[in-house]
């Protein structure tokens, strides 16, 4: 098998490239369409996050509530994950204002989210060029770039994404105690910042540790993966179980979403509350409005979500496409044929420039058919460093899998975190396009040999 090449000159050049170039675009876009950051953006790939109200009483009440689905007032809550919220809630705890400097450190983050990537394409395919051109193409992502305007999940999710990916690679091939416990942790924030991750979160840790049966300490990174995962999950997952007294690892908001993605007027992708309240009889609405318990009141619409898929199983299955179909485009999509949003409001949104309003959408449309098409034959022609990019294949089943059985939404938030993996994928695509530079992982053993 090829050996891991060595960290020399090339491989600082490559990744001071990929940081910089990462650095000059995130920079650039908040400096021009943000005024620095201080105004929101008129471009949005994400949107504004379904909970800001949450968001705003954490920040400013020091409180985790808020009105939530089926609740007629405010109530303590575990709907959504706390992650972003947290972090909105101690950027405001030592700046002021809070959402420029949010969106610097967003900023910090999608930098150091490239250079993650780099250094996973890096251990998964054993090149340094694959690398770099990983990490051009996740520095220069242009849903990355505009995301790290808004004031959403997405840049966290994506930067936690890469910093598992990191680590469990370097974990799974050589162990480690560092590595594996700062997998276990990143898992766990992971999870925290989306609930819809956890199930990845999960499948990951446990591969890690059936991989760890490989190392001579491999019970003891074990532990240590495991122990961070536990630790890092231990205190919301006990607040839960205090506050409505039964297990909830991060969100009771499960059926709900379920309910979101499988009741008769689903389109894949989000839906307006009142619809969705709207859709239930009167009679079990006021039965889940009376149930005070928020865990059991979601938990209780298991009884519909199970009986529209018994009974309509194949408008089940095509509401699974229409949710595949908008995690890929985002549901906007389908009604206006745009993958991103404008919005306009002079007091509180940056004046975009000319060339952002009228151009947009075409880069955003070339970007995405081009990520996806180089990504299939990447996928397709890294078949033999499987066993090295096995948490790329993990990440790319189970991180949709949540939103494919239940719904994605109006644009591409619940995609923007994978868009790092597939963009590896791409990246081995354009460097098996060069002849002599991607070698199988067996070429160097079949070369000694031959000698």
């Amino acid at each position: 098998m090829n050996k891991m090449p060595a960290f020399n000159a090339g491989t600082l050049f490559g990744l001071l490239l990929v940081l910089t170039c990462g650095a000059f675009a995130r920079i650039g876009y908040l400096t021009v369409c943000t005024d620095q950051g201080r105004l929101a953006p008129a471009l949005l790939v994400q949107g504004n996050p379904p909970a800001d109200k949450l968001v705003a009483n954490v920040v400013e009440h020091h409180w985790f509530g808020g009105v939530t689905p089926l609740a007629d007032e405010e109530e303590f809550t575990a709907h959504v994950a706390p992650g972003h919220a947290m972090v909105a809630y101690a950027v405001a705890y030592f700046f002021d204002p809070a959402d420029r400097m949010l969106r610097w450190l967003q900023c910090a983050l999608g930098i150091l989210t490239v250079g993650c990537y780099f250094f996973f394409a890096r251990r998964a395919f054993h090149s340094t060029a694959i690398a770099t051109l990983a990490g051009l193409l996740t520095a220069l992502h242009p849903f990355w770039i505009v995301n790290t305007a808004e004031l959403n999940d997405g840049v966290l999710a994506s930067f936690l994404l890469g910093v598992s990916l990191m680590f469990g690679t370097r974990a799974g091939q050589e162990g480690g105690a560092f590595s594996s416990l700062l997998f276990g942790l990143a898992l766990a924030g992971l999870a925290l910042v989306r609930a819809a991750f956890l199930p990845f979160a999960v499948v990951a840790l446990l591969w890690f540790l059936w991989q760890c049966r490989r190392f001579p300490l491999g019970w003891f990174a074990g532990i240590l993966a495991l122990l961070g995962f536990a630790n890092g999950l231990a205190p919301w997952s006990l607040r839960n179980y205090q506050a409505f007294e039964r297990p909830v690892p991060v969100a009771t908001s499960t059926y709900w979403h379920l309910w979101m993605g499988n009741n008769p007027r689903a389109n894949g992708s989000t839906l307006d509350k009142s619809v969705l309240v709207d859709s239930l009889p009167e009679e079990r609405r006021k039965e889940l409005l009376d149930e005070g318990n928020q865990a059991k009141r979601y938990n209780m619409l298991a009884h519909e979500v199970w009986g529209e898929v018994k009974v309509h199983p194949t408008e089940t299955l095509a509401r699974r496409i229409k949710s595949a179909l908008a995690y890929v485009f985002g549901g906007g999509w389908f009604k206006d044929g745009r993958l991103g949003a404008l919005q306009e409001n002079p007091e509180t949104i940056a004046v975009p420039p000319e060339w952002l309003t009228e151009h947009a959408e075409w880069i955003l449309h070339a970007s995405l058919l081009g990520m996806l098409v180089l990504a299939l034959l990447g996928w397709r022609w890294s078949y033999p460093w499987r066993r090295q990019s096995r948490l790329a294949a993990i990440a790319l089943i189970w991180l949709p899998l949540p939103y494919l059985l239940s719904h994605a939404e109006l644009l591409s938030g619940p995609r923007l975190p994978l868009d790092g993996v597939v963009l590896c994928f791409a990246a081995y695509a354009l460097a098996s396009l060069i002849p002599g530079l991607v070698c199988p992982p067996d070429a160097g053993s079949k070369s000694s040999k031959q000698a």
